[in-house]
């Protein structure tokens, strides 16, 4: 029989315990910086993609295979559209400087 009173403090059990000790441990800032500056500019574009969709790359992982194959489908679609409404008229953008 357990008896809890105001201000005790809870004792952690089994299950509680063992989702802590499996959770991810934090990030520091270096590390994912570091993490950051190891990936290709694609798969940077990836993660940014991910990231508007408001997906974390475990959860597009997790994904079934059809799944995936949709978000990959959307990513298309977003790049293809930033590409079309880009700006490619600024002023600056080719320069000659061989004058």
């Amino acid at each position: 029989m357990s008896v809890s009173f105001p201000g005790a403090v809870a004792t952690p059990t089994a299950s509680s315990t063992k989702s802590t000790l499996t959770a991810k441990p934090a990030q520091t800032a270096e590390q994912k910086f570091l993490e950051w500056a190891k990936m290709t500019p694609a798969e940077r574009m990836h993660a940014q993609m991910l990231s508007q969709l408001g997906i974390t790359e475990d959860q597009f992982k997790a994904m079934d295979p059809a799944a995936q194959q949709k978000i990959e489908e959307k990513i298309r679609d977003m790049i293809k559209k930033q590409a079309e409404n880009g700006n490619d008229k600024r002023p600056g953008l080719i320069t000659d400087k061989s004058a």
